[in-house]
């Protein structure tokens, strides 16, 4: 959608254009940052994708590049940040950082805010310590200031809890019977601390862990039927590396354009911006469990 001096101030994509650009201009209540954007409206354009997962990463890459005033998500990827466990008890047991450190570093994230109370939150229930497979902790209303000890018990326990799908689980499991406990308690203040924490470290889980399913540890080969044949797409952790149409598919194109995908994914590894990149890696992710969901397409892992 484009102003009066031909700038670009607001990209969107839908399966049904028409529909979508005739929502902004209907009677009835809307936002006032629509009502300003489709008063300053001059012309829109349009661009036609094979696929919707090609109108997503279109999007997105768009997005990132002109930074339209009335899109809020997608464009700032700078601002995305890490978070680090600490080694010195002086200081915060988990760290904001706005590149990734060397060790024991996770994401990137979005959502600063957010997850800042969630580390505040974090600091109610540490120390966090481990008797056999179980953790150990409870809800204090004042951070409790932790000894040297204490302080790497629970640095061992975020390890493990940040870095191991099941120790993840088991963490969340117990501090949701203690949420249970609270409520019925009547400690419904301390309750719904634990819902938060629940809540934000299942974030944190879906951008270490869960994110990391095999579809973006291994390359899959998608293929997806248009009007013009079948559309072939070589990706590698969340990342389209190459992609082609072919109108009658044979299994030497196959293995051809397989082998050319794993050559451009070894050379692209080494030039991939981690931000930039989280928004793609997302899209294609979630893109990939509908497919699959709904067989539509063929996936092959390699």
């Amino acid at each position: 959608m484009k102003d009066k001096n031909d700038g670009v101030v607001y990209i969107g994509k839908s399966k049904n254009l028409k529909a979508r650009v005739r929502s902004y201009f209907t009677k009835g209540e809307k936002p006032e940052k629509i009502i300003r954007m489709v008063h300053n409206l001059k012309d829109v354009d349009w661009i036609i994708t094979d696929t919707h997962m090609e109108a997503q990463i279109l999007e997105c890459a768009l997005i990132k590049k002109l930074k339209p005033i009335y899109n809020v998500q997608l464009k700032n990827h700078q601002n995305y940040f890490y978070l680090n466990i600490g080694t010195d008890s002086r200081k915060k047991p988990l760290l904001v950082y706005s590149e990734k450190q060397t060790f024991d570093s996770y994401g990137p994230y979005r959502g600063r805010s957010f997850v800042n109370q969630l580390l505040k939150q974090l600091e109610n229930i540490y120390p966090i310590t481990k008797a056999s497979d179980r953790y150990i902790f409870d809800y204090s209303v004042f951070p409790i200031k932790m000894n040297d000890k204490e302080f790497l018990e629970n640095r061992a326990s975020l390890i493990e809890i940040l870095g191991n799908e099941k120790a993840n689980a088991n963490f969340i499991s117990v501090a949701r019977q203690k949420m249970i406990e609270a409520s019925k308690n009547h400690r419904f203040e301390t309750a719904k601390e634990f819902r938060d924490i629940i809540s934000g470290l299942e974030y944190i889980y879906n951008n270490n862990l869960k994110s990391n399913y095999r579809a973006m540890k291994k390359a899959v080969v998608v293929g997806e039927q248009i009007d013009r044949g079948i559309k072939l797409f070589y990706i590698v952790s969340g990342l389209i590396i190459l992609k082609r149409t072919y109108e009658d598919l044979t299994d030497e194109d196959i293995i051809k354009f397989k082998a050319e995908g794993k050559a451009l994914a070894m050379i692209r590894a080494s030039f991939t911006d981690e931000k930039r990149s989280l928004d793609f890696r997302k899209i294609v992710s979630l893109e990939l469990q509908d497919l699959a969901s709904k067989g539509t397409a063929f996936l092959e892992y390699e």
